[in-house]
């Protein structure tokens, strides 16, 4: 008995290995099908010589793509409907358009099965649409279906949103508002500044994430953090890839301070050891001293500034070196401002480095020294 049931079983295992899935007939699908939406997984912005377009991919989840095969089955689709088309969605910088727009089917696509709306969909040119704008695209499925044998419009629900080019939400001051929009492009604004004050002094850690995105622009390469924390104060990620590059230290050697403010000087010092790394074979902090006559030999030293004597020593190389490059300018007056000298300097918070002065220089350093 037991051989023969597993003949049995062995025959419709083959049997069935006979069928492709396909070939299994679609069951009736539901109204929470219908609603399914669209996946759309990558989003770009394409043009040729005349127009500019957006292209999304599209992947339509198994489910919905059992109800179009059983729509397509005889004469189901009076029964349940069907689908026609994907439409969009979408914002362009900021500006959302009244009208969906229809997806239409790409050259671009691989080759699929006719109708299961999967590959590269396109929208027509967009007037609004530059290479660079911020997109915000949803999709979903229009269709039709014929209650009480009166046809009518049947959606489902919208995908999640994509969103290509994000722009930061700036709190800055107006002078800065260009080169913010520059360091966006660039990829210079971390996690931790992205829609914060940038008016606001800038801290050790958020400086120390600027300047890995400063090195990792200039370098071509993405940074890692080191693999044992020497800190017992931080965790932050970005603390530790700039520790790992070698641009940054602790304030002793397990501790970091990432909540420290910056001054001019130290911001200065701190980008410069960024091109340092980059551009001086063999350069380590600890080996800095070795390197003197090679980094002094990289540029001309300009004019003093009014407060020269106010600059370290230590720092003096880094801030005329910045100068030299146009990457730091001074506050006026010609002075440097390099940080505090009085208890009333102190108070009023005088020479600290703002969070929008450090990502507009991480940007003229970026576009002068590339």
């Amino acid at each position: 008995m037991k051989k023969k049931l597993l003949a049995t079983v062995l025959v419709l295992i083959i049997a069935l290995s006979l069928f492709p899935v396909s070939a299994i007939a679609a069951t009736k699908p539901t109204d929470a099908d219908w609603k399914t939406p669209p996946i759309i997984s990558d989003l770009k912005i394409d043009h040729d010589e005349y127009h500019v377009w957006l292209e999304a991919e599209i992947k339509t989840p198994a489910n919905v793509l059992n109800a179009i095969e059983y729509s397509q089955e005889g004469d189901n689709w009076e029964e349940v409907g069907y689908i026609t088309t994907i439409e969009m969605k979408v914002t362009i910088d900021g500006k959302e358009y009244e009208d969906y727009l229809d997806m239409n089917y790409s050259e671009k696509n691989p080759e699929v099965s006719n109708g299961d709306f999967c590959g590269i969909y396109e929208t027509v040119g967009l007037a609004e649409l530059h290479v660079d704008s911020e997109v915000r695209a949803q999709v979903r499925y229009r269709g039709w279906y014929f209650p009480d044998s009166i046809s009518d419009s049947r959606f489902s629900d919208w995908s999640d949103e994509l969103v290509l080019n994000e722009k930061a939400d700036f709190t800055a001051s107006q002078w800065a508002l260009a080169e913010l929009a520059e360091a966006d492009k660039l990829g210079l604004i971390p996690d931790s500044l992205r829609n914060a004050d940038l008016t606001k002094p800038i801290t050790r850690a958020e400086f120390a994430a600027v300047s890995v995105r400063a090195y990792e622009a200039l370098s071509g390469e993405k940074a890692s953090p080191v693999e044992v924390n020497p800190f017992t104060d931080t965790k932050d990620i970005e603390v530790l890839k700039a520790y790992q590059v070698g641009i940054t230290t602790g304030t002793s050697a397990t501790t970091f301070h990432p909540d420290t403010l910056l001054n001019r000087e130290q911001a200065a010092t701190m980008l410069t050891r960024v091109y340092k790394k980059i551009s001086i074979d063999g350069w380590e902090m600890s080996k800095d001293g070795e390197f003197a006559d090679t980094f002094n030999g990289l540029f001309s030293v300009p004019a003093p500034f009014a407060d020269d004597a106010q600059i370290s020593d230590w720092a003096k190389p880094s801030v005329y070196f910045m100068a030299a490059n146009g990457i730091i300018n001074g506050v006026g007056n010609n002075t440097f401002a390099p940080k505090a000298t009085t208890d009333a300097e102190i108070a009023i918070g005088y020479a600290q480095a703002t969070r929008e002065q450090a990502l507009a220089i991480a940007t003229r350093m970026v576009k002068n020294l590339k």
